[in-house]
């Protein structure tokens, strides 16, 4: 198993990955550049993922709602239709597949 070092230059501020056994450079970082508003690639990077956290929840929730109301609606239709049921009375058993044959 190779183990691997990280490095951080001293004077560009970049990071290195070193194999420790061979001492071959894997992967090379420059330093993080710093934004206009002073904010670093890794905060940017977390903000953007809690907003679409925040984004998702909620379009669950929009979503979680229209589907209660369908089922509010689907709910009241079914009462509506057996009060209708047992109002009228059933007049006649329903076909049954097997009369069908």
């Amino acid at each position: 198993m190779s183990k691997t070092i990280y490095v951080t230059c001293p004077f560009c501020a970049g990071m290195m990955e070193v194999k420790a056994e061979t001492g071959e450079m894997v992967q090379k970082w420059s330093a993080q550049e710093k934004r206009a508003d002073g904010e670093d690639k890794m905060s940017s990077a977390f903000r953007k993922l809690e907003e679409a956290k925040k984004r998702r929840a909620s379009l669950f929730e929009v979503k979680k709602e229209e589907l209660e109301g369908q089922k509010k609606k689907s709910e009241k239709t079914f009462q509506q239709e057996v009060e209708k049921a047992k109002r009228e009375g059933v007049t006649e058993n329903p076909i049954r597949p097997f009369d069908l044959d």
